[in-house]
């Protein structure tokens, strides 16, 4: 079968305006293998937050492709929570432009569109099915709704013996799901990211300043923010007149107290609020040091943009990280999430720069150098590619 004739349709399970990791990993994923196949592009009317993505924006990183509409759902809010229900006409158009293709893909978002993908499964026996696994696998709380939700749409799909395919970002997820569907069934490829967007000219710094910079959601339950910000202030309380600046970019629930840190130092913490996703690669490129406070978290593609813009990186423990900078000298690692912590890393890393700034500059070209030879777009691409013309031949 000639390959640009092989059908791909790839579903985003919210709103591409939610402008996440996930969110832009998909649109990446879906415009590079356009070129090899002939790919459909669908999202959804799913919005979680604030929209972080202009229509501007999408369109340029979708290159031409153009999506398919999307898979509407209805939002009832009952006591402060949403409940999402597709509407029975999009199940069914989805169902019709399904039939059109050889393989699908979508990632795990939540136990209804579990069940609706294992009724597509069902009903359309010669499609291939492949779930991605992008969220963290579980929450330390064992009995956790997210748990058992999750752990519920785990073993509803082992029940699937033909045509469904798992597609994991670590080493980690593949060894657990593998309990649940076996090695031939799981697929581990990284992401990847346009190494274009992250090339340009380092500007010019600042050659007496370090600066470090946060770029990200705004929360301390996911991101650990509020511990970050903790952190800074007691290294700040310590060393009087630090040659250093902080950055902040992003929004959330802690932003009063980014602003509140920025007014009791002026001089060393900045805050920008919202960047829009075609600007934050210069907001890297002008900074030394990268701060990476998440409590959890799979793959943290922040962390790959940020080594591909030469930035070193302090970061927490989160399976995601560890498996990305365990052993490499251009990461740092917190040895727990608390403020003592940071505070002892940051000036670890800021001594490191006071006695020999050109250690740090070589650090920072060899996290630009592993990035290149790992996580590029292409790269994934390919990986995808071998992984697609693999189950398509079963």
């Amino acid at each position: 079968m000639n390959e640009k004739k092989k059908k791909l349709f790839l579903l985003s399970p919210l709103a591409l305006e939610n402008g996440r990791g996930g969110e832009i990993s998909s649109i990446e994923l879906a415009s590079g293998l356009n070129n090899i196949y002939d790919v459909s592009f669908m999202d959804t009317n799913i919005i979680t937050d604030k929209i972080l993505l202009s229509d501007e924006t999408i369109n340029i990183k979708l290159k031409g492709l153009k999506k398919r509409g999307r898979l509407r759902f209805l939002t009832l809010r009952i006591l402060n929570k949403c409940f999402d229900f597709p509407f029975p006409r999009d199940i069914f158009r989805l169902y019709k432009i399904l039939k059109e293709h050889h393989i699908v893909y979508t990632s795990y978002h939540n136990i209804k569109l579990s069940l609706l993908f294992i009724f597509y499964i069902l009903l359309l026996p010669r499609t291939k099915f492949i779930i991605g696994y992008r969220k963290p696998l579980y929450s330390k709380r064992i009995f956790s709704l997210y748990n058992i939700k999750y752990r519920c749409s785990i073993l509803l799909f082992s029940l699937i013996k033909k045509g469904l395919y798992h597609h994991v970002l670590s080493y980690h997820a593949k060894k657990f799901l593998e309990k649940f569907y076996g090695s031939s069934k799981i697929y581990h490829i990284v992401h990847g990211i346009d190494l274009d967007n992250y090339n340009g000219i380092k500007n010019e710094k600042e050659k007496d300043v370090l600066k470090f910079c946060y770029i990200g959601y705004l929360d301390d339950v996911h991101k650990g923010v509020g511990i970050l910000l903790e952190g800074i202030k007691r290294f700040l309380k310590e060393n009087k007149k630090p040659r250093v600046l902080f950055e902040f970019c992003g929004i959330g629930p802690l932003e009063p107290e980014v602003k509140k840190i920025e007014k009791q130092f002026p001089n060393i913490i900045k805050y920008y609020g919202y960047i829009d996703n075609l600007s934050i690669p210069k907001y890297y490129r002008k900074n030394d040091i990268f701060l990476f406070s998440s409590r959890r978290e799979p793959f943290p593609r922040t962390i790959i943009e940020a080594l591909a813009s030469r930035l070193i990186i302090i970061s927490s423990k989160t399976i995601g990280s560890i498996e990305l900078l365990k052993g490499k000298k251009f990461g740092f690692f917190i040895k727990k999430l608390d403020p003592e912590s940071i505070k002892e890393k940051i000036n670890e890393v800021y001594n490191i720069w006071l006695n020999d700034p050109s250690k740090i500059e070589k650090l920072q070209e060899e996290a630009r150098l592993f990035i290149v030879k790992n996580y590029s777009i292409s790269h994934e691409i390919r990986m995808f590619k071998n992984f697609i013309d693999e189950i398509i031949k079963i």
